[in-house]
This record gives C-alpha cells, sequence and structure tokens, in this order.
C-alpha cells in the first residue's frame, strides 16, 4: 500500500512508525488513495515501549476483528518476551470504538490511541505479508516474523502451506497470525509437513500445522495441534488486493521526461540513462533498466519503466537526500505486454540504502507471471530488508537466504532460509474483517 502526498512522492512511513511518526489516516472504503489519506507526522524516539503499547492494540483489533463482544469498555493486560508490560482497553459503541494501549519498559512508557469507525468495507490493518488467491508459501527454515515485538501476520486469499509445522529453526514458521481463505496445511501435500503460527489461525480447513493461540474453522482441525481454544466458524473472506495506484506514479515519472530505449546505468555506449551522474529520477524508460555489477544509482524521483528492471549483484541503490521523509516508487509495466514484460530481478549483495531522514524504495511489477518456478512477476535474491515489493497480478518469489521487509502480491513464495522481517514503518497492508469492518479513523500517540 502506497501513501502519496501533495510534492507527489510516495511515503513509505506508514501506519506504523517504529516510534518515529503519528499517522492520521482516513478510509473511505477498503483501500488508500490520494482523496482519502491525510497524514500528520510527529518524530518521536523509537524504543521498545512504543512496540510494546503496539502490541496491545494489535490484541484487541485481532479481538474486534474476530467479532468479541465488548460491551462499552474491555481491557488486557500482556507481559512479553523482552520483559515490556501493555495495559490497553477499548471503549466504545458498535459504530465507533477508541483502543488505548500504554507500553511500559526499563522506565520508559508509550501511549497509543487508536480510532475506528464501523464500515461495510474492509479495514486497514497491519501485515508482513499479504497474498492473493496464488497463496503463500514457505520451504524449509523459512521465517514471517515483525520486528521489536510486533506481529508477522499473514492474510492470504488462497492457502498458507509449509514443508514442516515446527517452531525450531527448520521449520516453516510465522510468527504472528494467520487468516486463510483456503487451507493452512503442507506444501508437498495437504496433510504432511505444514506451518508453525505462533498465535492464531483461521482458515476454510487446518491440515497440517501446529499453533500456539486459538482456532477456528468450518471443522475441526486434523494433524493440527493448537494451544487455544477451538470455534467453529466460516472462512474469512476473500480481501481485495491492496491498491498501489501504479498509474498515478507512472503518470508523475512521465511528467518528467522520456528516455527512449534501453537504458544500462553508467555505460560507455550512449544508452545511461543517468547522464554519467548515477543519479536517476522522475523519468519514464521505453525499454529495459539494467544496474551492471558493482554500480552505485541514486535513485531522486518517481521512475516508469515500459520494460524489465535487472539488478545485478554487488550493487548498490540509494534513496536521494531530496526526497526528505517521503519514499520514491520505481514501477516496471508494460500495458500493451504485460504477460512478458514489466518484470523485477534483483541478484545477491545487492543493498538498498533509506536517506537519514528513513525514506526508502517502493517496487511495484505490473507483470502478470504467476507460475514461481518459470515466470515471476519479481525474482529476489538478496537482502533487501528495506524494500517493499508489490505485484498484484503476479508472484513474488523470494530466493533462498534473502530477507525483505513487507511483501504483497496474487503468490508468494519463500525459499529456503528467507525471511520477511516486517518492519512497520516500511510496510502496510489491508487486512479484512470477519463480519463487516472497521476502517482506521486515527492512530496516534498522547
Amino acid at each position: 500500500m502506497v501513501i502519496r502526498n501533495s510534492s507527489g512522492q510516495a511515503s513509505l512511513v506508514l501506519v506504523l512508525l517504529v516510534g518515529l511518526v503519528a499517522m492520521i489516516v482516513t478510509l473511505s472504503s477498503g483501500t488508500l488513495s490520494v482523496s482519502n489519506v491525510q497524514i500528520e507526522e510527529t518524530i518521536h524516539t523509537a524504543d521498545s515501549a512504543w512496540y510494546a503499547a503496539w502490541a496491545g492494540v494489535d490484541e484487541l483489533m485481532y479481538r474486534l476483528r474476530s467479532g468479541q463482544r465488548f460491551g462499552d469498555t474491555y481491557s488486557v493486560t500482556l507481559t512479553l518476551d523482552n520483559g515490556a508490560t501493555v495495559s490497553a482497553q477499548i471503549i466504545g459503541d458498535n459504530t465507533q470504538r477508541t483502543v488505548q494501549s500504554e507500553g511500559f519498559i526499563d522506565g520508559v512508557t508509550k501511549r497509543l490511541e487508536v480510532k475506528v469507525a464501523s464500515s461495510s468495507s474492509k479495514a486497514s490493518f497491519i501485515f508482513a505479508a499479504q497474498s492473493g488467491e496464488g497463496g503463500f508459501e514457505l520451504e524449509g527454515g523459512t521465517l514471517v516474523v515483525g520486528a521489536n515485538n510486533t506481529s508477522g501476520n499473514v492474510y492470504s486469499n488462497g492457502s498458507v502451506l509449509g514443508v514442516r509445522a515446527s517452531s525450531g529453526i527448520a521449520g516453516s514458521r510465522i510468527l504472528g497470525s494467520v487468516w486463510a481463505v483456503g487451507t493452512i496445511g503442507g506444501l508437498a501435500s495437504p496433510d504432511t509437513g505444514g506451518v508453525y503460527i505462533q498465535k492464531d489461525a483461521r482458515a476454510g480447513s487446518l491440515t497440517a500445522c501446529l499453533v500456539n493461540g486459538n482456532v477456528r474453522s468450518p471443522a475441526p482441525p486434523t494433524n493440527c495441534p493448537y494451544a487455544g481454544n477451538y470455534l467453529s466458524t466460516n472462512p474469512p473472506s476473500p480481501v481485495e488486493m491492496a491498491s498501489v495506484d501504479a498509474n498515478y506514479w507512472k503518470n508523475k515519472a512521465l511528467a518528467g521526461g522520456v528516455w527512449s530505449g534501453d537504458c544500462t546505468v553508467l555505460e560507455t555506449d550512449g544508452t545511461d540513462c543517468t547522464l554519467g551522474t548515477g543519479i536517476l529520477g522522475n523519468r519514464q524508460i521505453l525499454g529495459n533498466l539494467s544496474v551492471p555489477s558493482g554500480i552505485n544509482l541514486t535513485i531522486d524521483g518517481p521512475i516508469w519503466v515500459k520494460g524489465d528492471i535487472d539488478i545485478a549483484q554487488n550493487n548498490t541503490l540509494s534513496t536521494a537526500e531530496s526526497a526528505e521523509k517521503d519514499s520514491i516508487v520505481v514501477v516496471a509495466s508494460d500495458p500493451d505486454n504485460p504477460l512478458v514484460k514489466g518484470r523485477i530481478v534483483t541478484s545477491s549483495n545487492v543493498q538498498y540504502s533509506l536517506n537519514s531522514q528513513g525514506a526508502g524504495l517502493i517496487f511495484i511489477s505490473e507483470n502478470r507471471g504467476d507460475i514461481c518456478e518459470i515466470n515471476p512477476a519479481i525474482e529476489l535474491t538478496s537482502n533487501t530488508a528495506t524494500v517493499v515489493f508489490v505485484a498484484v497480478d503476479g508472484c513474488i518469489n523470494i530466493g533462498s537466504n534473502s530477507v525483505i521487509s513487507g511483501v504483497l502480491g496474487k503468490k508468494v513464495h519463500l525459499k529456503s532460509n528467507s525471511i520477511v522481517s516486517y518492519d512497520p514503518s516500511l510496510a502496510q497492508a489491508i487486512l479484512g474483517t470477519d463480519t463487516g469492518g472497521w476502517s482506521v479513523v486515527s492512530i496516534t500517540e498522547y
């Protein structure tokens, strides 16, 4: 999910802000757009107390989405693994509620207030990963986790499948809650292997898993021990994939000018669209964009590549200081040939550097390749922990030993030993509710 401001650049500082930014978001539907988002930022010091406060918000919002009846007031207390304590309450009625949460650790207290309003649409909330009907797949030694005691939540319009339901390092592990319209089970076969889920799980069926919380599904789980309670419910409803408004960013890039033909950064054969500067932005490229090995490229504005993006190994891509707090969107898209063009490939040892104010890069592919083994829209083989990748019509194939921050794709596949390390300052997704929805009106620190 991308938020844009009046300067026409993307804000990668999204609903949660690692204790750096408080954001006001107004939603009239299940997606964010320029016309219905307002942002008010306040700078704070990031610390564990802030994350503890958010854990209280996360807990109560999960219960609200699950249909728990609170009455006028309901409160919870939590103790996190790092010793932080949380006191949170939710007040209000069936049309509007307010969550107030206080986190405390090592003499430091942080307080958050989240206001939500009842909506017939879906609610905006937190995800490490969201997948469409293609599902979410985890090989061995894979991990989905949130930073500093936040949850690595997953929502799939398809199934969530893994190779081993173990809490150890060899398993397919999700350290958060999971919603799957289809099955939570085994990758090789439905009832073997499976997924470890640290918190709660709701799915159409659960056939191979280990759940450390509550379970909700139409029929009791099979080959899936759980530590909490079982409740017979309908499967979660499919959630519309979040709008990233790629057309807006393509138009912003086009307004800055056009480079005709392929671009190979810092090449001396006349194909260098940076003209020897190593700086690129506010440009449409009518061809492929290639970043050869050993190149440092600074991006200072939106880019639309009407072709493929190929980033070779041992490179550094940096966000320009001129972007200030607003991160930059790079789109790979050929509307005339979406089945073939618009792919993004990033190789090993590629570093993506934030600027001094925390702004980074968002890569969007509009390619429709959804067979991960053959033609993924996005292919990653690197430590890209400060980048968000989006491919709402294709597969995002995350290579072995890779680390990324947030992912949104029609299908998502994690190869062995890869990690989605969700940093809430760098990613946002759309979370569907169980019955109706709750639109986030404001999130403030007080």
